[in-house]
């Protein structure tokens, strides 16, 4: 009941945008017609004005048949204010009938043609856009069956060993198999949640529930995961001297902060230094992601945010990335009405910075 009252509504609200476009277009056209008037102009230049108030209308309206109401009335109101008599449908000249109804056969073609150009325009859109998903489709799957391979063969290969062979391995040996094993199923799991949340987001999906969060409190939620996965690389957080809030979605967030974090332990060397920064400024909040690696070029600058663009790199762990988080963060990022971008750290390595719409809460809250 509720969506086919709200089909109602939006209903009234397009019919309604539709009849002022065309009021309005009817308006123009007649004081243009004035105006050609007062300048001396032949009744032929008068008509181009209809016939493009017309085409106008048959162009930003949503049905044939406004451009068809308009193209009658014009007709009529070219006869009853520019021709003698004025202000009367009686035509003197002859030859006035033929002009009224070339006129109107003009107008109804003009916009017939419009209104086809408009479907056809359309069809070419949603033709266009089911292309982009099933390229985005065979794309993801190509990436997916070609570089999951790794880590499903790591595990399935360690798996067999402990169940085959656990009693020739020592304590040490069991333990390394045990960490491979958990470490590759982690970073499938990592990846099957981007993959949801990305397919969410682009399709419009994603539940998005924003509200005033401390940064601080975001930043720390993210490093109790971050901490558990830094690897060798040394990880720390500094924040600016006054309390900041965002009007964020904190569990999306909590992912930007982990993917680009995480990104950053996978193509930069042990021991690595990673620093997280969040600062007020203006009515944003900026928080940067810098760290000492061997940086990223101008030319990777431009695509690290596109999806299944991973600069032909291996991460450090050996497993190649699917290139899927940092488009993610920049999905989500936006979604937040924020921009995401990369800069050089001086002397070296990458800063990484988004920002958020800064909160604010009531005195009661």
């Amino acid at each position: 009941m509720k969506e086919l009252k709200f089909s109602k509504i939006n209903f009234r609200q397009t019919v309604f945008s539709n009849i002022v476009i065309t009021v309005f277009m009817f308006c123009l056209a007649t004081f243009v017609g004035y105006v050609f008037k007062k300048m001396g102009l032949s009744d032929a230049t008068i008509i181009m004005a209809y016939i493009l108030g017309v085409l106008l209308t048959a162009v930003f309206t949503d049905h044939q048949i406004y451009s068809m109401v308009i193209s009658v009335i014009s007709v009529i109101a070219f006869n009853f204010l520019f021709i003698e008599p004025l202000f009367s449908l009686k035509a003197q000249a002859n030859e006035y009938p033929v002009t009224f109804l070339v006129m109107l056969i003009v107008a109804f073609i003009t916009s017939s043609l419009a209104a086809q150009l408009k479907v056809q325009s359309r069809l070419s859109a949603e033709a266009g856009s089911l292309a982009q998903k099933e390229k985005l489709r065979a794309d993801l799957l190509r990436a997916i069956s070609h570089d999951l391979r790794t880590p499903l063969t790591s595990i399935s290969g360690n798996a067999s060993n402990l169940l085959t062979n656990e009693k020739h391995f020592d304590e040490a040996e069991r333990k390394q198999l045990y960490k491979d094993i958990y470490d590759d199923s982690l970073w499938l799991i990592d990846l099957v949640e981007n993959l949801l949340s990305i397919t969410r987001i682009e399709d419009g999906k994603m539940d998005i529930n924003i509200s005033p969060q401390l940064v601080e409190e975001i930043i720390d939620e993210a490093m109790t995961f971050l901490n558990r996965n830094k690897g060798k690389h040394n990880i720390s957080v500094k924040y600016s001297e006054e309390m900041i809030l965002a009007k964020v979605d904190p569990r999306l967030i909590i992912q930007v902060i982990t993917n680009i974090v995480g990104n950053a332990v996978k193509y930069t060397p042990d021991g690595t230094d990673i620093f997280i920064f969040a600062e007020k400024q203006g009515d944003k909040v900026c928080i940067s992601v810098s760290d000492n690696g061997n940086g990223i070029s101008d030319e990777m600058k431009e695509r690290v945010f596109e999806m299944f663009y991973s600069g032909n790199k291996h991460t450090m762990d050996s497993k190649r990335s699917l290139g899927l988080g940092l488009a993610l963060c920049r999905s989500i990022i936006e979604a937040h009405g924020g921009k995401i971008w990369i800069e050089d750290n001086k002397p070296k390595g990458s800063i990484f910075k988004f920002t958020l719409p800064v909160g604010e809460v009531s005195y009661n809250e």
